[in-house]
């Protein structure tokens, strides 16, 4: 499999991670990591990057079918490195898993 993210396999893994958390638990993580995306770089939840951020009508990823998720997914792919690093520091903080 090719994603986005396996570029970063920390950050890949605890992507991962949300899809096997409890709701309350991935809630948390998504307001933490979209509050991190407006600060660094809040252009990138602009209409007109969203518009881009593909729409799958038969819902394929597992991330597709809760919306939070599928805004922070696509707006993670779209990040630059700065921030993705700044979301893996704040995922590391609440990870049960170690960085490697």
């Amino acid at each position: 499999m090719n994603r986005w993210y396996d570029k970063h396999p920390f950050l890949g893994g605890e992507l991962d991670t949300l899809k096997e958390r409890d709701q309350k638990s991935r809630d948390f993580i998504v307001r933490g990591v979209m509050d991190l995306v407006k600060q660094v770089d809040p252009g990138l939840l602009s209409l007109e990057k969203a518009i881009d951020f593909p729409l799958d009508s038969k819902r394929w990823r597992w991330y597709d079918n809760d919306p939070y998720l599928w805004v922070m997914f696509n707006t993670l792919k779209i990040a630059n490195n700065a921030l993705l690093q700044t979301v893996e520091n704040y995922l590391a903080q609440h990870s049960d898993r170690k960085r490697t």
